[in-house]
């Protein structure tokens, strides 16, 4: 490389670097790490609402999802294979074609980490439901009011997506959102029949006021039921699942083991 290659490369680089960095130094300028960080999440959660505004995230569960664990895996997948074409090329032609590439699947990699996000989610509702609706029985059946039940409710099962959601729901009273809408919106934000139960026995609560408190506990043990007959579903389906590891991995090292020595023996006698 000649003086004057070195120049035509190091002095564009030196200002696109310079200019790189007094915009960062702009956009991050007296702000902790932790403040960096939380600016990352909330640029991502407007960018997940974004989407979800133009329903271009369609999976259940989507709008339940409040961790940036799937962007920062597809942005690193998209970096890591831009790296690798550098590495591989050297020249510009192998960037360029890495991007269309690196592009799609990282977008790929965001959607499926979503999907199973949201998944996620859903399963958490259905973990914490029961006994939600138990604890709202006690609540109910100790004198307090369905509204203040509710609130109380919000504040004592653990910290989840249930929890978000019926904090919601409290929220959206304090705004002065009609009920029937915060209900509905609820409903539609969680596709689970269990929580649309739940839903409905609040409407009733609120509506009548008396007689929950029975229903609330059957229900309860209703969810309980269908999460035990979901166990033994997924404990049934246990043993088809190890199937192939079993035969394509473990049984051929064992026969491999214990018929290694009849194998040598005969290979020494025909061959030896």
């Amino acid at each position: 490389m000649t003086y004057l290659d070195l120049a035509m490369v190091g002095i564009p680089a030196l200002l696109g670097g310079t200019l790189l960095g007094r915009l960062l130094v702009r956009i991050f300028r007296g702000r902790s790490p932790s403040g960096i960080s939380m600016a990352y999440r909330a640029w991502h959660a407007r960018l997940q609402e974004s989407l979800l505004g133009r329903n271009l995230l369609r999976f259940p569960g989507s709008c339940l999802v409040d961790s940036i664990r799937p962007w920062i895996l597809g942005e690193s997948v998209f970096l890591l294979l831009l790296l690798a074409s550098v590495a591989a090329g050297d020249d510009r032609a192998s960037f360029l074609l890495a991007v269309p590439v690196a592009a799609p699947l990282a977008t790929g990699v965001i959607l499926v980490s979503l999907r199973n996000e949201g998944k996620r989610a859903l399963s958490g509702v259905q973990r914490d439901l029961p006994a939600a609706c138990f604890l709202l029985s006690l609540l109910l059946e100790s004198g307090m009011g369905p509204s203040a039940a509710l609130q109380e409710l919000g504040a004592a099962i653990p910290q989840g997506v249930l929890s978000r959601e019926i904090g919601a729901l409290i929220r959206a009273r304090t705004l002065g959102v009609p009920r029937q809408d915060s209900l509905e919106c609820s409903r539609q934000r969680v596709p689970l029949q269990e929580y649309h139960l739940f839903l409905n026995h609040v409407k009733q609560g609120e509506r009548l006021g008396i007689g929950l408190s029975r229903s609330l506990r059957e229900l309860s043990g209703n969810l309980l039921e269908s999460q035990a007959h979901r166990a033994e579903t997924v404990a049934q389906q246990a043993g088809v699942k190890m199937l192939a590891p079993l035969v394509l991995f473990i049984f051929p090292a064992v026969f491999l083991i214990i018929l290694s020595p009849v194998l040598l023996g005969l290979w020494r006698y025909l061959w030896g």
